[in-house]
Order: structure tokens, then C-alpha cells, then sequence
């Protein structure tokens, strides 16, 4: 665990950086840990741990893949799911959505359950190539370490593995806001 720590602390790359090919920097296609950062005051009312080389602060930390038989990598997960994605694949997208409705003027609707109206997905993803970047750390078994890890770096976006931050609630109780705007 202590290897995948010291990876997630290390300067973190832009995400438009992140999205190049692997052998140029970009994020790889295999299994492990990925921290999200965001300058102080990105996510209002939501400070996270300060990065211990830069001028950010750590907000959610997860994994690719979250199980044995998951074909998932941090490509596929960082870029497909959260970065490209919509709030409908990525719990960081929700909690993201959550937070900035009020400061970006979000619209959500309802399908199987609260998503962003598609325009707003285009926003949100580009407020995350704007405001954050990220690290990662190869690990063939990221589930075995992943709450180990939570404990360790505090980000205040996880909601599993994390019930003990003192922002655990606050990210609870904006997603259930969020959530509720488009229910039927």
C-alpha cells in the first residue's frame, strides 16, 4: 500500500494530460488507484487534504477495477467513465454535480435515475479538464488496498471507505439534494 500512496502524492498531471497515449504520460491501460485533485476553492465549501508538492487539494480516490472479474483499467475508468463519462456511470461525476449545481447552474432530469441534461454533462466535463488533475498508481489488486488508502489520504468526495470524514455528510446530504431534483 505504501507504494501506491507515495504514487497518488506525486505531481499530479492536468487531466487534458492525462488523456494522452500512455507511452506519452497519459494514463495507463491496467489495473489501480487514481486520485483526483483540484486547486483550493474548486468545489465550494469542500477543502481536501493539500498535495504535499503542489498548489492543489486531494478530492476523491478510486479504483480500476473494482473487482476480480471486472475488465475495467484506469484508462477505460478515468477517461471513459469520469472524464468522458455522464452522472449516471461515475460517482464522481454525481458528487461533483452535487456540489457545483449551485455555482454552475446545473439542470438534472430523471431517467432510471438523476443525470445531468446532456448539455450540462458537456460542462461539467469541462469544468473537470479546467479545474482537475489527477494520479495514479498501477496495483494488481486495487480493492485490497483501496479503504487503507481512503483512511490514509481523507479525500472528501468518498462517500464508501470514508464515513469518518468530517465532510462525509455534507457530500451525503448534497448528492440526496441532487438526487431528488428530478425524481418523478
Amino acid at each position: 500500500m505504501d507504494d501506491a500512496l507515495d504514487q497518488l502524492v506525486r505531481p499530479p498531471v492536468p487531466l487534458p494530460s492525462a488523456a494522452l497515449p500512455p507511452g506519452e504520460g497519459g494514463v495507463p491501460a491496467e489495473p489501480g488507484l487514481y486520485a483526483w485533485w483540484a486547486p483550493a476553492g474548486a468545489v465550494p465549501g469542500i477543502p481536501g487534504p493539500a498535495h504535499p508538492h503542489a498548489l492543489l487539494e486531494l478530492l476523491y480516490v478510486g479504483i480500476a477495477p473494482s473487482r476480480t472479474t471486472s475488465r475495467s483499467t484506469l484508462r477505460s475508468r478515468v477517461l471513459g467513465n469520469h472524464a468522458g463519462g455522464n452522472t449516471g456511470s461515475s460517482t464522481l461525476r454525481r458528487s461533483l454535480a452535487a456540489l457545483l449545481t449551485g455555482s454552475q447552474g446545473y439542470r438534472t432530469r430523471w431517467t432510471s435515475r438523476t443525470v445531468l441534461e446532456p448539455a450540462d454533462e458537456q460542462r461539467l466535463s469541462a469544468w473537470m479538464r479546467e479545474h482537475l488533475s489527477l494520479t495514479w498508481a498501477v496495483h494488481p489488486a486495487p480493492w485490497e488496498v483501496e479503504a487503507g488508502v481512503i483512511e490514509r489520504l481523507a479525500p472528501p468526495l468518498n462517500q464508501a471507505d470514508n464515513a469518518a470524514h468530517p465532510l462525509h455528510a455534507v457530500v451525503r446530504e448534497a448528492r440526496a439534494r441532487w438526487t431528488a431534483s428530478a425524481r418523478p
